[in-house]
């Protein structure tokens, strides 16, 4: 038997005719919204909410045009941090001006020595160490500071010398972060930052002095400024000063270094204006001639009296202005008779006028038996007797 293989192969494949199918335009099925896939779901798996953003507000201050205002009852009220008792502070500004020889940087160092040990400059009051960052481009630091400092009794583990200018307050900056210093003295501080800044600029005067204001306040110190006054003449410091005025308006405290033309042996240090209190009483120094500074006491000069053009007393009987003169010179105490004399004739005041004022002030003398040097003394104050009253 003969199989038909050709008929079996064909019998395989066959089957109704194929029918061509419609073509389908392709299209993009949208994704079902939340609500939709919501009803399909439990409630355990509906899906959670999503929590409303927060609105970001921008700051009012950083916004350009608005005001950075504050109230006064939402300030904290912060104490003033004296380092010196009513006349250097923490945090601020300050200045001593005077002539040049008035003996500024002593009164500078003098401050610098006693913070330093602890000590409340004058009157001895104990108080914490600090150190103290001193910078100078007039005074050779081994020459003139050390020897000066030595002589007041400073601490030299705590006085810290900046050499060399201050070409950017960003020196200034490193400096204070590195010492941890509460007394920055810049001496004199205009000719520190080169000749590129003319301090009698008001714009760059409130820039610079805006950015020592920033300093203080940052690093919990005081910056005290050292300016050399112009030639003797009327007028407040202020405006004799090198610089604008733009400096004394910064100033938290500010005081004036010098003497009467009528005794320039006898320097006073005057506290000309406090915005943090009453002004502190002069304070009187010496600076003999072996090179030692010493406080000497409270004084009644004034600034007007520093600041004058001539002697007070020109014009005056000669006799009287030597009265004048010896009074004051001895309220402090006892002096040789040799070291009245020499400074008498330093202040224009001859001898034999001033042994007339002696006569007339009834000033004592006595011989100090152990070196043989005669000693001048005012007398002393005779209290008051009380008024008795006669019996009828």
């Amino acid at each position: 038997m003969t199989i038909n293989r050709l008929n079996t192969r064909m019998s395989a494949f066959s089957g109704p005719p194929f029918t061509p199918q419609p073509e389908v335009s392709p299209s993009i099925e949208q994704p079902p919204s939340t609500a939709e896939v919501a009803e399909h779901l439990s409630p355990q798996q509906a899906l959670p909410q999503q929590p409303p953003q927060p609105q970001i507000q921008a700051d009012p201050a950083a916004i350009e045009g608005s005001a950075d205002i504050v109230y006064l009852s939402d300030l904290q009220l912060r104490p003033v941090e004296w380092l010196w008792q009513d006349r250097l502070a923490s945090g601020t500004l300050s200045m001593i001006s005077g002539e040049p020889g008035s003996g500024k940087t002593w009164v500078a160092l003098a401050i610098a020595a006693a913070l330093s040990r602890g000590r409340a400059p004058f009157t001895g009051e104990k108080l914490k160490p600090c150190t103290v960052l001193y910078a100078s481009m007039e005074h050779d630091s081994s020459e003139v500071i050390h020897p000066r400092f030595a002589r007041l009794n400073g601490d030299g583990a705590r006085f810290v010398v900046l050499r060399g200018a201050v070409s950017a307050p960003s020196v200034l900056e490193d400096a204070l972060q590195r010492t941890h210093a509460r007394l920055l003295i810049l001496d004199p501080f205009d000719s520190l930052f080169g000749p590129g800044g003319d301090l009698h600029q008001p714009r760059e005067t409130r820039s610079l002095l805006g950015t020592l204001a920033n300093l203080a306040e940052k690093h919990r110190c005081c910056i005290l400024l050292i300016r050399h006054l112009d030639k003797r003449g009327p007028g407040r410091p202020a405006r004799r000063g090198h610089g604008s005025t733009e400096i004394s308006a910064a100033l938290r405290t500010e005081f004036l270094a010098g003497a009467s033309p009528d005794a320039p042996s006898q320097p006073t240090l005057l506290q000309v204006k406090s915005n943090l209190g009453p002004l502190a009483l002069p304070l009187a120094y010496k600076i003999d001639d072996a090179g030692n500074f010493l406080w000497t006491g409270p004084s009644t000069l004034t600034p007007e009296e520093v600041l004058a053009t001539r002697p007070t007393g020109a014009g005056r009987p000669e006799r009287r202005f030597a009265g004048e003169w010896l009074r004051q010179y001895l309220q402090d105490g006892c002096e040789t008779q040799g070291t009245i004399e020499r400074d008498a004739e330093r202040d224009g005041v001859k001898i034999a006028t001033l042994r007339r004022a002696k006569f007339d002030l009834g000033v004592r003398s006595a011989r100090d038996g152990a070196n043989g040097c005669w000693y001048w003394a005012l007398p002393p104050q005779e209290e008051p007797q009380p008024a008795v009253k006669e019996a009828r």
